[in-house]
């Protein structure tokens, strides 16, 4: 099972739609996946799940979505030059043994033309520090609003290559 993790809690995020378009190929290929939408998680999380406080729908997402999961996509989409704030909330929320020795693939997303670079090397470096294997082919859909129609149908065909060709080696990793 893969959690694929769509990265921010903002409404009609292209980050969603790439976390579909991830779980969509995936089931393609037969390989049971799910998608962890930030949207879900509780409003108050960051103070009611923090320093040992227990929050029971964050822990529920928890359970469903990390704990006994071995591999990890996340969309990861560029805030301020980085990560968005929630996922690193999120991580830092989180009891940090629940990354060790995980697997795990970064996609990075941005309008700008560097497709989240910065961002991907930071959170490399998190996950570094909380002993996750992370997967060497990190995609970088930059101009990401470009790549889509107005259906909000992917229309650029090298993403789609892309991430293909990172679901085949994030699979066997």
């Amino acid at each position: 099972m893969i959690t694929i993790l769509s990265a921010t809690n903002r409404e009609n995020s292209f980050t969603y739609k790439v976390a579909n378009i991830y779980f969509s190929c995936l089931n393609n290929l037969n390989v049971k996946s799910q998608i962890f939408d930030f949207r879900d998680l509780p409003d108050d999380f960051l103070f009611s799940s923090s320093y040992g406080r227990k929050n029971k729908k964050f822990d529920l997402l928890v359970n469903k979505y990390l704990i006994g999961i071995d591999k990890y996509i996340f969309i990861c989409p560029e805030y301020n030059g980085s990560i968005p704030g929630v996922l690193k909330s999120f991580i830092d929320c989180c009891d940090y043994k629940l990354y060790k020795s995980k697997k795990i693939g970064l996609v990075g997303i941005s309008d700008g033309h560097a497709g989240n670079l910065r961002g991907l090397d930071h959170l490399t470096s998190i996950f570094h520090h909380l002993n996750s294997e992370i997967h060497s082919s990190k995609p970088k859909l930059s101009r990401i609003s470009k790549g889509f129609n107005k259906k909000g149908e992917l229309i650029n065909e090298k993403y789609l290559q892309l991430i293909n060709d990172h679901i085949n080696s994030f699979s066997s990793f």
